[in-house]
């Protein structure tokens, strides 16, 4: 069985997996934790410190909740637009021996049993080949072959590697 279907990079794509990718892991929660403690920090001590102090509090807050989604937003902006990857379609193949790329004239091949970790967002099923780096499929891309998609990776793909949502 086979299963091909293009690929053409968008910024709400690449935010997706940005986002993922960076709440994921520790320092997303790490980040999380010291922005809401800022805020708890400025209202538990309003009225107790002078009015810059809450101002410094809240604006750490602001800093850690909003900074990183604000930056890359930008960042996604920025590589979908300069990276030359995504100036084009890329087109993806599964097979039975793993996923082939093709763009242009140029190809490469990842079979399935050196997949990294297989995760799904709201907009995006995300094939990763390393622990930075991914497959970005968004659903949209996908259209009426996800289901049957999703069926070859969890097939194929160790099992313990994959968490996606049942379907």
């Amino acid at each position: 069985m086979e299963i091909k279907f293009d690929v053409k990079m968008t910024q709400k794509a690449m935010f997706d997996f940005m986002l993922r990718h960076a709440y994921s892991g520790a320092s997303g929660f790490v980040g999380t934790f010291f922005g809401i403690s800022a805020f708890v920090v400025a209202v538990v001590t309003f009225g107790d410190v002078q009015t810059w102090q809450t101002i410094l509090y809240a604006a750490f807050g602001v800093w850690f909740i909003f900074y990183l989604p604000v930056s890359l937003y930008f960042r996604s902006v920025k590589q979908v637009k300069l990276n030359p990857v995504f100036k084009n379609p890329l087109s993806y193949i599964l097979t039975e021996e793993g996923i082939r790329t093709i763009q242009g004239d140029k190809q490469a091949d990842v079979e399935w049993d050196s997949l990294y970790k297989v995760r799904e967002t709201k907009h995006n099923l995300l094939v990763y080949t390393a622990k930075r780096y991914a497959f970005v499929w968004p659903k949209e891309s996908m259209g009426d072959q996800y289901p049957e998609i999703v069926k070859m990776i969890r097939a194929h793909a160790a099992a313990e590697k994959v968490k996606l949502h049942d379907h």
